[in-house]
């Protein structure tokens, strides 16, 4: 790995570290080329999520500021957001593009009749309509030609009990719309760490999902694995290395680096 585009940092409330801290991680590392993400602010995922308040921003801007005065001559910094989509915000992602490198899709939550506030997280997912509603999102957000890459498109399936015609449905409609408008879809390090558990009857990880990623081999989706560090350490570990070779036990070729 010489590069990793999915970073989060203190303000988020759930990571360790300013912004600084990994880039000079990445640098011992020898990355060629470090994204930060922290999770975007929305208004009204204030009391729903762990992230960064609306008017704690501009403090991420002046870290991101910071870290590439005094490391940017040492290693490319990409300035970025995790962040989810709701089409009717479509302004607020233009508005962020002016200040930032990328958006991350980052669909922690979809919009469910019935639920607190009308949403309801992607962690909780376990009705074929759920996995409609998620899917119509996801390809909503990579068609809206915001977003550089999608962060765990698999995390949908973590509460659904098995990769069913609903859930390859679903599936297949993110990645035909991710190949379709050449966005890349990340194997996220994150979901190796939280290891494997007992799924259809087999030892698996929840994320990434094999059958999704054999799906998206089959599809030719571009395909990124990520750290998703919440801590400086987790730039470069075994997860990383567990992630990459789910990789080529599924003979994905994965690619190192985006362009901008």
């Amino acid at each position: 790995m010489k590069c990793n585009y999915h970073t989060h940092m203190y303000l988020c409330r759930h990571a360790e570290g300013d912004i600084v801290d990994y880039v000079k991680k990445a640098i011992e590392l020898g990355f060629r080329e470090i994204g930060i993400s922290d999770h975007g602010p929305f208004q009204e995922l204030r009391d729903r999520s762990v992230r960064m308040f609306p008017e704690e921003f501009p403090i991420y801007l002046k870290s991101l500021a910071l870290a590439e005065e005094v490391y940017g001559k040492a290693i490319v910094i990409r300035r970025g957001l995790e962040i989810e989509f709701f089409p009717e915000h479509l302004d607020r992602y233009i508005d962020l593009h002016r200040q930032l490198d990328y958006l991350a899709l980052g669909q922690h939550y979809v919009k469910v009749e019935g639920s607190p506030n009308g949403l309801k997280s992607v962690y909780g997912l376990n009705r074929p309509e759920d996995l409609a509603i998620y899917a119509a999102t996801v390809v909503a957000a990579i068609e809206s030609g915001q977003f550089k890459f999608v962060c765990h498109p698999d995390l949908m399936l973590y509460g659904y009990p098995s990769f069913d015609a609903h859930a390859r449905a679903a599936s297949e409609a993110i990645i035909r719309a991710a190949v379709r408008c050449d966005v890349a879809l990340e194997i996220n390090a994150n979901g190796v760490r939280k290891g494997k558990r007992m799924i259809e009857g087999v030892w698996q990880y929840a994320y990434p999902r094999k059958d999704f990623w054999l799906l998206a081999k089959s599809l030719k989706a571009r395909v990124i694995v990520s750290s998703d560090a919440h801590r400086p350490t987790e730039l470069y570990d075994e997860a990383i290395e567990l992630a990459y070779e789910f990789a080529r036990s599924l003979g994905i070729v994965v690619v190192e680096a985006l362009t901008f």
